[in-house]
């Protein structure tokens, strides 16, 4: 039997050797309905007429290895049959053997076949002709062979077990999971001697952002709640609730709003949650607790989402031994709550839980029994698990918990949940549609990423393999997405973008290790540069908009984006772009305290700069002798030493010694101007009760030092983000120190300075750059 042509025999008949070249063509005429208007001495088919091989060289892979006899023959036989050509309705194989006409056409069977009940089909070597159908079978099913052969060889060149493959086609053709690539061997890092500063300042500045590897111990119990609250005003529902709306539910829409809009207008219309499920009643405080992340100020003060979350997690004990939907949804929000505000642990348990109660459900398949709305929810809920899973095993290093095994199910509809009915899901034109199928399939590279980041060193064919793998899911998205338009970005639409910057440079910077050769080091980090030039590119078109900055960065706030942005920055500086790094300055500086971490990614961030600065002062101001300066790669690398298994800050060192000693050192007594070697003030770790926001100078603090990097001479006070009461100027005894006046003090412009400041008009020092 001849094969129909593959990929890789598909080859255009114009790129074969000449002595492959049919005859010339000899004229002929032709009846209107025959196909083609001129007619050529040797037979062809379907596929070749598209593109394809003839028949005659369908299993030759090469025609080089024909002889010039051979071709000549055939030439010679194909003018003799040409005749043939003038048949243009082959028969189907039953007609054939009854040697009848056959009247069958592209979509329907013939007369003959019909009256007995037969199956019209075109199998024969010359009747391929009416086979186009069973040719894309034949391609389909061949192509999944060659895919599953190419998956076994890399798994067994991998040495990984062949049972935790994954599989590369899913159920929905356009939706096709990433192939997981096999981990290379881990090496460990090589001992880094004289690291003990560089350790301790890690340790220092990283508080609020990371962890550095260490034991967890202790476990704290939590009081329960023995009754409801009082049911929150209407108003204050309706402000929080907008805000809701606004952020959470454009991201990860896992309630039907029109739904639960309707069962709250049921609890404020009798004045009480009676009547109420005890879940739906945690849920309700939940969603108020989520609405409160991105809102500018709430009726119950600054922790009034913290007020809400307590007693939607208190609320649920003891835990049901049948749960429903309701206690995902109610799991995932407590989780997604717990994550923003910097309880990482906390929000990883909640979304463990709430994966475990969603298998168990069967969210991730739909039963053909239910109707259409709810088949639609249980998709959405399932995919927003999956979403916040990969992005919170990415950014706090923590395995996947759900595999992709278990992601058979279609993809949610992009459309808004207004238009999900009891009936029916419609799908109207022209409306604007949610951003979350874009993140679930951008988050569905993050396996294939996730699993190749466990390897130590990612070699150049992992790395092509993910870029290509990038670029197909690039390509169905909009085109606005992608990095290279200039079209102007909505705020929502910025975040399936930065989730996919995010995987990309998880997955490069990984060769930043010193495990890895120089040039690859080297590229590793022009590649995280690249990937952060896109970001503050995308930023820049989102910023465009008619929003003020604050609101547009309000929409999308979330840890995740914090994280990024601030690595950029760190790399961006490293590589002296710091207009692309004070476009992602302006984008946290827009977030300020929003998220607890932004304000410690912002701490560190004035650590790097002053390292930059020494260097400089030292006269390496060559990009050459930083990418070789291990201590500013270590800082550069950022939260890469959060993880023991891939991080080289912490080789040849203990880290199950008490490591809060060296962290976090007892404070200065108050009224000292003493400074740890680092250049920084010493300050409390994240759980102390002294570690406020009141050593924070603000993001403009940020942005003159940079800018100082940029030209030295330059003496520009900035504007601080917390207001006039805090003047910033830098003294005329040191360019890179930046001096705090007194809130009662004049302002920079109005103040003359003497040579020698007496202790009458004494200003306070608030930070040192």
């Amino acid at each position: 039997m001849i094969h129909p042509p593959t990929p890789f025999t598909g080859a255009p008949l114009a790129t074969r050797t000449p002595a492959l070249a049919p005859a010339l063509p000899q004229p002929q005429s032709r009846s209107p309905g025959e196909y083609g208007a001129t007619s050529y001495s040797h037979s062809t088919s379907p596929s070749t007429a598209s593109g394809g091989l003839p028949e005659s060289s369908a299993n030759d892979h090469s025609g080089l290895m024909i002889s010039p006899t051979a071709h000549i023959s055939a030439n010679l036989n194909t003018q003799k049959r040409a005749y043939r050509q003038r048949r243009k309705d082959p028969s189907c194989d039953a007609c054939r053997e009854r040697k009848v006409k056959c009247d069958a056409t592209e979509t329907t069977a013939c007369s003959e076949c019909s009256s007995r009940n037969h199956k019209c089909q075109f199998t024969k070597d010359t009747n391929r002709r009416m086979s186009s159908i069973k040719q894309v079978q034949d391609l389909q099913s061949q192509i999944a062979e060659l895919q599953q052969e190419r998956q076994q060889l890399l798994t067994r060149m991998g040495g990984q077990d062949s049972m935790e493959l994954e599989p590369h086609f899913s159920r929905n053709p356009r939706e096709q999971r990433p192939p997981l690539f096999a981990s290379g061997r881990r090496i460990p890092a090589p001992p880094m001697p004289e690291f003990d500063n560089v350790r301790d300042n890690i340790r220092t500045h990283s508080a609020g952002i990371f962890q550095t590897p260490k034991i967890h111990q202790g476990v704290g119990s939590t009081e329960l709640a023995d009754r409801f609250p009082d049911l929150p005003p209407r108003a204050d529902f309706a402000h929080i609730s907008r805000s809701y709306l606004d952020t959470t539910h454009e991201i990860c829409p896992v309630l039907h709003w029109p739904t639960f809009q309707s069962e709250v207008d049921q609890v404020y219309t009798s004045r009480s949650f009676t009547g109420m499920s005890r879940e739906w009643v945690s849920m309700y405080f939940a969603v108020l607790a989520c609405g409160c992340l991105n809102i500018a100020a709430t009726p119950y003060g600054h922790n009034g989402g913290m007020e809400f979350y307590d007693i939607a997690s208190q609320a649920m004990t003891p835990w049901p031994q049948d749960p429903n939907i309701v206690h995902a949804r109610l799991l995932f929000l407590l989780g997604l709550y717990a994550t923003e505000n910097n309880m990482k642990s906390a929000g990883s348990v909640w979304f463990a839980c709430a994966a475990r109660v969603a298998q168990t459900l069967s969210l991730n398949y739909s039963d053909p029994a239910q109707r259409s709305d709810e088949v639609e929810m249980r998709r959405r809920v399932w995919w927003a698990i999956y979403v916040q899973d990969r992005i919170t095993s990415f950014v706090t290093n923590l395995p996947l918990i759900i595999n992709d095994a278990d992601c058979d199910d279609l993809l949610p509809s992009p459309i808004h949940d207004r238009y999900i009915g009891s009936q029916a899901v419609s799908h109207p034109h022209n409306i604007p549609e949610y951003p979350f199928v874009a993140i679930v399939r951008i988050a569905r590279l993050f396996s294939g990423i996730h699993n190749t980041l466990k390897s130590s060193r990612i070699e150049f064919p992992e790395l092509r393999a993910h870029e290509n793998q990038i670029q197909s899911v690039l390509s169905q998205l909009p085109e606005s997405f992608r990095p290279d338009s200039e079209a102007r970005l909505e705020s929502t639409a910025l975040l399936p973008i930065i989730t996919l910057h995010l995987a990309r440079f998880q997955l490069y910077r990984r060769n930043l290790s010193p495990i890895c050769p120089p040039e690859s080091r080297v590229e590793a980090l022009n590649s995280c540069v690249h990937v952060a030039r896109d970001t503050a590119k995308a930023i820049q078109r989102t910023l465009q908009t008619v929003e003020s900055d604050r609101d547009c960065m309000r929409r999308i706030a979330s840890n995740f984006i914090c994280i990024h942005f601030w690595r950029c920055i760190l790399v961006l500086c490293l590589q002296k772009d710091y207009q692309s790094a004070l476009t992602c300055v302006r984008a946290l500086a827009a977030i300020r305290d929003m998220r607890k971490i932004n304000t410690a990614c912002g701490k560190n961030t004035l650590f790097f700069l002053e390292q930059l600065a020494e260097r400089n002062r030292q006269g390496a101001e060559n990009m050459y002798h930083l990418v070789h300066d291990e201590e500013i790669l270590a800082y550069a690398s950022g939260d890469l030493q959060s993880e023991l298994e891939h991080s080289w800050a912490w080789g040849a060192t203990s880290t199950a010694t008490s490591p809060n000693a060296a962290t976090y050192p007892a404070m200065q007594p108050s009224g000292t101007n003493e400074f740890v070697q680092g250049g920084l003030p010493i300050r409390p770790g994240p759980d102390a009760p002294e570690a406020t926001t009141s050593d924070w100078p603000g993001w403009g603090a940020v942005e003159y030092a940079i800018k100082t990097l940029v030209d030295p001479q330059k003496r520009i006070a900035p504007r601080l983000a917390q207001g006039p009461s805090s003047t910033y100027y830098p003294p005329p005894h040191n360019p890179v120190k930046r001096v705090q006046l007194a809130a009662d003090a004049p302002t920079a412009s109005s103040l003359k300075l003497p040579s020698t400041p007496s202790d009458a008009s004494r200003i306070s020092i608030a930070n040192i750059i």
